[in-house]
């Protein structure tokens, strides 16, 4: 969600939600497509009629096979610019633990080098 919200390159959220529409409508256009040259295979089969039930079942194979790949390769594609998103933006939170001593405990190098530096001095 973080990455969607991120105010950064636009073309990739603009990608990635083309990618999803048209996995949302090419699924069904390949399932009906495909249970539909399965149909007229068997029905060529039974009609005798083989070339045209061999050409139909490869059509098929071929439609799945274009499908899959498709599917793997915007996969993957995603998912590739997903990771180098949380490789380049990394949210880091530093917590510090609230102190019991009644003294402040300094938070940095240079204050604690400082405080030392005053505590060492004397008054003359």
């Amino acid at each position: 969600l973080q990455w969607l919200k991120d105010p950064g390159p636009r073309n990739e959220k603009r990608t990635l939600f083309c990618d999803m529409v048209c996995f949302l409508f090419i699924t069904p256009l390949a399932a009906i497509s495909g249970w539909l040259c399965l149909r007229g295979a068997q029905d060529h089969l039974q009609f005798n009629s083989r070339l045209e039930a061999i050409g139909l079942i490869a059509l098929t194979i071929a439609l799945f096979t274009i499908y899959v790949l498709w599917t793997l390769v915007s996969f993957r594609y995603h998912c590739q610019l997903y990771s180098e998103w949380r490789r380049t933006n990394q949210k880091v939170r530093l917590m510090i633990p609230a102190s019991r001593s009644p003294h402040p405990v300094p938070h940095s190098l240079l204050s604690a080098k400082l405080l030392k530096k005053t505590a060492d001095e004397t008054t003359v």
